[in-house]
C-alpha cells in the first residue's frame, strides 16, 4: 500500500483530538511526515508523542517549504489546522506541488478564494485536484445516505438547530495538552493584523466587533459548517429573509431564515452557545410531501461516535414507520482522510473545494448583513458583503 505523507499545521485542539489520533491509527497509509505550529514548544510535545524526528518540526509554513525544496522533508498533503482564514497558506502550499485539507472556514472573504482561482488558471491547474474543505459533515455516511433519500422528495421545510456548550465541555475526554506562551507578541500581531484587513473588505472597517466577530467565530467559524452541507444535500441556500441575535454575553445565540437557493422552500438555522448546557447536540430535519428526513450529529471530537440518520414515513402495513440507521464503523474523519489521499493518487474525490467556499463565503455574507441590519447597523459601500 502506498503511504500518503501528510504535513499537519496547526497543533490545536482538532488536530489534537482528531487529525492526529487518526492517522496514528492509519499508520499503514498514512506518515505524519511534519509538524507545523508557531509554538516551538508545543510541535516538540506533538513530535514526541507522534515519533516525530527533531528536523521535521517546523514553525512556520516557510520553514515547511523550504525543507521540503531542499529534499530534506517528503510531503505529499498537508492538514491545514491554523486558526481562523485558511486561504492564503493554502495558496503558499499549492504553489509549493502539496495537495491541501484545509480545516473551515477556507476564507473570511472572496477576494483569498479569487487569488486561489487566480493562481490555478495562470499555471493551468484544476483546483479541484488540489484542495478540499474540512466539512467532515460531507464525508458522513449519514449525510450520503440523506443525500440519497432527498433525490425523490418534494421539501416542504429545512430546519437546522444547534445546542453549543462551552467547547472545554466537548474536549474534557481528549486530554489536550496545556496551552504554551513561547509565541513572541511581534509574530502574533502581524497575523491578526492581516486578519483584520481581510475581515475590512469583506463587512467592513466600521462593522462593530460583535458583529465581527460573528461572522469570523460563529457564521464562519460554526454554521458555516451547516450552510456546507445545506449545499450539499439541497443545493444551497438563497437569501437570508430574517435574522435576529441574542443572548446574556457573546456570542449568544442566532436565529437565521430564508428560502433555498433552488427554489420557495423555507430554512431556518437555529444555533445557540450556552456554556451549561449538557452536550453538543445538532439536529437538521427535512420535511417533505410524505414524511420527514432527520440527521442527529454528535459531538463532532469524538470520533466513530455515529450520526443518526432518523426517517419518517408512511407504511401499508404498518402505518406510519419511523426507522434509525447508524455506521459504526465508518468516521467522517477518517474519509475525508481517505479523499485527501485520492488528491494525491490523481484522483478527484467529491467534497468542496475552492468554488464551493465561495458560494459558503457569499452566504456567510447574506447572513452577516441581515444580522447588521437587525440590530441597525448598514453595510459601507464597497465591501463584499454589500448587494
Amino acid at each position: 500500500m502506498t503511504v500518503t505523507r501528510i504535513a499537519v499545521i496547526g497543533l490545536g485542539a482538532i488536530s489534537q483530538s482528531v487529525h492526529l489520533p487518526l492517522l496514528r491509527r492509519n499508520a499503514d497509509a498514512f506518515a505524519i511526515a511534519a509538524l507545523v505550529d508557531l509554538s516551538a514548544e508545543r510541535t516538540a510535545d506533538m513530535a514526541a508523542r507522534y515519533g516525530v524526528a527533531d528536523a521535521h518540526r517546523f514553525t512556520s509554513i516557510t520553514e515547511l517549504i523550504t525543507a521540503k525544496d531542499t529534499g530534506a522533508v517528503e510531503v505529499d498533503a498537508a492538514i491545514l489546522a491554523t486558526t481562523g482564514s485558511h486561504a492564503g497558506d493554502t495558496l503558499h502550499l499549492v504553489r509549493a506541488g502539496i495537495r491541501v485539507l484545509a480545516e473551515k472556514p477556507l476564507a473570511y472573504s472572496v477576494a483569498e478564494l479569487d487569488a486561489l482561482t487566480a493562481y490555478g488558471e495562470e499555471v493551468g491547474i484544476d483546483l479541484r485536484d488540489w484542495v478540499r474543505v474540512g466539512y467532515m459533515k460531507e464525508y458522513d455516511a449519514a449525510s450520503q445516505h440523506a443525500k440519497e433519500l432527498l433525490v425523490d422528495v418534494t421539501l416542504r421545510a429545512v430546519d437546522v438547530q444547534v445546542m453549543h456548550p462551552l467547547d472545554g465541555s466537548q474536549l474534557a475526554y481528549a486530554r489536550l495538552a496545556a496551552p504554551t506562551g513561547d509565541v513572541p507578541r511581534e509574530t502574533i500581531e502581524p497575523l491578526l493584523a492581516e486578519t483584520s484587513s481581510i475581515v475590512d473588505g469583506a463587512v467592513g472597517a466600521s462593522l462593530p466587533q460583535e458583529l465581527r466577530t460573528l461572522y469570523t467565530n460563529v457564521v464562519l467559524g460554526s454554521i458555516v459548517h451547516d450552510v456546507g452541507l445545506l449545499r450539499m444535500l439541497t443545493g444551497g441556500l438563497g437569501e437570508v429573509s430574517f435574522a435576529q441575535h441574542w443572548g446574556p454575553k457573546m456570542p449568544g445565540s442566532v436565529h437565521l431564515r430564508g428560502n433555498l437557493a433552488r427554489d420557495e422552500t423555507p430554512w431556518t438555522i437555529d444555533w445557540h452557545y450556552i456554556d451549561g448546557y449538557p452536550d453538543y447536540q445538532e439536529t437538521v430535519t427535512f420535511h417533505h410531501e410524505t414524511g420527514t428526513i432527520e440527521l442527529l450529529f454528535g459531538v463532532p471530537y469524538v470520533t466513530n461516535l455515529p450520526t443518526v440518520l432518523r426517517v419518517t414515513e408512511s407504511h401499508p402495513e404498518l402505518g406510519i414507520r419511523v426507522s434509525e440507521s447508524r455506521w459504526m464503523q465508518q468516521e467522517a474523519f477518517e474519509n475525508e482522510l481517505s479523499a485527501l489521499a485520492a488528491l494525491v493518487r490523481g484522483e478527484r474525490p467529491a467534497g468542496a473545494g475552492v468554488a464551493e467556499s465561495v458560494a459558503d463565503v457569499r452566504v456567510g455574507q447574506r447572513m452577516i448583513r441581515a444580522l447588521a441590519l437587525s440590530k441597525g447597523f448598514a453595510l459601507e459601500s464597497g465591501v463584499e458583503a454589500t448587494p
